[in-house]
């Protein structure tokens, strides 16, 4: 029963500052122009994946019959490495070459050091079930298919989503550090899976006693 309340409260927690953090985020991008100029901000995969974390947290808190659904159930994993990954590229690469402050710098800190944590700790505590590393290329189609998008972004529009898109500073060097940036993001997901398996879920009976017989 405590570890439920927990739960609930994170998920509180999780809902707050997403939204928190996203609407300052537009309402910042709407400054000199409409809130639908503002709304380009979801472009960036910072506001992808703190709406996708938002949604997640709404869900399980106001639709029991979406939230049971087997489907959502495989959802908890991704979203956790997708958040994580926002607040850890944030922090090596961009914190040290981005100058924020006033409300900038407010919904940078919520959607990058606050809403991250809060729901990594939600998946220590809510994750239930056992991973396989074949679902890393699952997990990894996202942060791909937003790094194809950005790369289009980039020669088609000249419009540079994070540095390492920057096709105009850096040429084709581009494509060594977008390689660099899907390692990291392979990193970071065998990290959740191999946590997962060793410390929050048990093996299968079954798979221990085949192991047991083979050695």
């Amino acid at each position: 029963m405590k570890k439920d309340r927990v739960k609930q409260l994170l998920l509180w927690a999780i809902l707050v500052t997403a939204i928190l953090g996203i609407s300052t985020d537009v309402y910042n991008n709407s400054e000199g122009g409409t809130l639908f100029y503002g709304l380009r901000t979801f472009k960036y995969f910072t506001l992808q994946s703190n709406a996708l974390v938002l949604i997640f947290s709404a869900i399980s808190l106001f639709s029991m019959r979406i939230s049971q659904k087997e489907w959502f159930n495989y959802t908890l994993g991704p979203l956790t490495a997708y958040i994580m990954l926002t607040g850890i590229v944030y922090l090596i690469i961009l914190e040290p070459i981005y100058d924020s402050e006033g409300l900038k710098r407010f919904s940078s800190i919520v959607l990058h050091y606050i809403t991250p944590p809060l729901m990594f700790a939600f998946w220590i505590i809510g994750e239930k079930r056992r991973y396989s590393y074949n679902e890393i290329f699952k997990w990894l189609a996202y942060p791909l298919l937003f790094m194809v998008w950005g790369l289009f972004q980039a020669l088609v529009r000249r419009d540079y989503l994070y540095p390492f898109f920057d096709t105009s500073q850096y040429g084709a060097n581009v494509a060594i550090y977008l390689i660099l940036v899907a390692i990291g993001f392979s990193s970071m997901i065998m990290v959740l899976i191999f946590i997962n398996n060793t410390f929050l879920t048990q093996r299968p009976p079954h798979t221990r006693v085949n192991s047991f017989k083979n050695r």
